[in-house]
């Protein structure tokens, strides 16, 4: 700002800028709270909006009575027909929707699927659900390899390979066992050991 000394010049005199003073934290914490709202503030304006949802509802059904009212009988008709014609194809959908799922069950059943597996691969299959078909295929080659294994140590013969005993034991003996019994066994005959764990 320009001040007039007494010989006639001007000079310039900057005036200090005040810095906003700050509030304690108290202050900001109580005006914090001061606007959330309370909790009748909040029911009060849960009815509002009730209320303006269930006006809005009314009246669009009113308008849409209104509107019905208001059509000829030509296109009454037509939309009847229209809406009729939604639902023939919602059930043609349906119908076209389980026959495929049927077809591609079959082709799993035929694979050697159980039913379970084969009709839930089928329907993720049809709905494109590639996590689906994943998950449900994983379960399935772990059933397999299960069976797999066992009916393979089912045709193995006992034999003692490098062990010193040929003994072959049954499954309740294997379950009777302790666990220094199971330790030896594994040591002296890993191949009859593996063939109980399996069954």
């Amino acid at each position: 700002m320009a001040e007039e000394i007494k010989d006639g010049t001007q000079q310039t005199v900057e005036k200090p800028v005040e810095k906003p003073v700050e509030k304690p934290q108290d202050e900001k914490k109580e005006e914090k709270k001061e606007k959330e709202p309370s909790v009748q503030e909040l029911m009060v304006e849960m009815a509002k909006l009730k209320r303006a949802q269930e006006k809005a509802s009314s009246e669009a059904a009113e308008y849409k009575k209104k509107w019905q009212a208001s059509l000829s009988e030509q296109e009454k008709a037509s939309m009847e027909k229209a809406e009729a014609e939604a639902k023939r194809q919602e059930e043609w959908n349906a119908i076209v929707r389980e026959n495929k799922i049927n077809k591609v069950e079959k082709t799993y059943l035929a694979m050697g699927w159980n039913a379970d597996e084969a009709s839930r691969m089928a329907i993720a299959e049809v709905d494109d659900d590639f996590d689906g078909k994943v998950k449900i295929q994983r379960e399935v080659d772990a059933r397999k390899k299960k069976e797999y294994e066992a009916e393979i140590f089912k045709t193995i013969p006992n034999v003692n390979i490098g062990g010193s005993s040929g003994k072959t034991y049954t499954k309740e003996q294997f379950d009777a066992m302790s666990p220094v019994e199971l330790t030896k066994l594994k040591r002296e005959n890993p191949a009859e050991y593996d063939r109980l764990m399996a069954l």
